[in-house]
């Protein structure tokens, strides 16, 4: 979630502007979004974007904005409740918030600025589905495929604007780590995926055993090109150490794996250990 609000914040100020205070923007874009709740709907241009299936139900009422609002801009149809529903305080500290308001914006206006437009894109190509993704997932096993997810989204950004993405991507990219990639590698729903998983973890083991400092866990170097979520990093280039959770499970229990048809179950990995601190 730090990397998602990062991307969104970065990419906010570097379109509009820096902010004047806690509660207020001094840019164009900024300076509309406090009194952009009074404006009518007016005809907007359709965005298209894939929007996620999700259970209303366990949602916020601002989560449920964004779900909306969104579902109008890719229509083209921004119905008459969106103009009067509570957009939710506007902080520097609640970027669902800056989000909803940036989107409830685009809906009064005829001719967006390029500006506006490119936050408005960001927002549904990358920060709504990943904000729903992080919501829906239950296992910090799933980690990996939002940092990928995190990637992917943001590819179509020219390079300009992905240079300044890709750095807080990096920084938060911590459920790239190796430990945690070969996790959520075990329990892929890919049998050869598994068996890369496994072996790697006997590999890191052995390597563990060579070991004369203290591990640093620190963020992976990132493959942006990465096809999928295995890839996302440099397998050649990385310090490997075993995943500390699977510290009471033997090297013959692990290989028992290796040729099985089904995912290992072993309770760790389905600790409900959120991906995320709070949505």
């Amino acid at each position: 979630e730090g990397t998602l609000k990062s991307d969104f914040r970065h990419l906010f100020k570097t379109l509009d502007d820096k902010s004047t205070g806690p509660k207020s923007w001094r840019g164009p874009i900024g300076e509309r979004l406090s009194g952009c709740g009074k404006c009518p709907v007016i005809g907007f241009k359709s965005i298209d974007c894939q929007i996620p299936t999700i259970d209303r139900s366990i949602l916020s009422k601002h989560q449920q904005y964004l779900l909306d609002i969104s579902m109008a801009v890719k229509s083209g149809n921004g119905k008459e409740d969106l103009a009067v529903r509570d957009l939710g305080p506007l902080s520097h500290s609640r970027w669902l918030a800056t989000a909803n308001r940036t989107l409830r914006l685009y809906l009064s206006e005829e001719s967006p600025t390029p500006e506006l437009q490119k936050l408005v894109v960001f927002i549904l190509k990358s920060y709504m589905p990943i904000w729903f993704s992080i919501k829906t997932s239950k296992y910090f096993t799933e980690g990996p495929t939002l940092v990928n997810q995190s990637i992917q989204s943001s590819r179509y950004l020219p390079e300009d604007l992905r240079n300044l993405v890709d750095p807080m991507v990096k920084r938060n990219g911590f459920f790239a780590h190796p430990e945690h990639l070969m996790l959520a590698m075990i329990q892929d729903n890919t049998k050869l995926i598994r068996e890369l998983g496994l072996r790697r973890i006997l590999k890191a083991r052995q390597l563990d055993q060579k070991r004369t400092t203290i591990r640093t866990f620190m963020p992976p170097k990132l493959n942006f090109k990465a096809q999928d979520c295995s890839e996302i990093i440099n397998w050649m280039d990385c310090d490997l150490s075993s995943p500390p959770l699977l510290k009471d499970s033997s090297d013959d229990e692990i290989k028992s794996h290796i040729q099985s048809d089904s995912a290992p179950n072993w309770d760790i990995t389905f600790k409900t250990c959120t991906v995320h601190e709070s949505s």
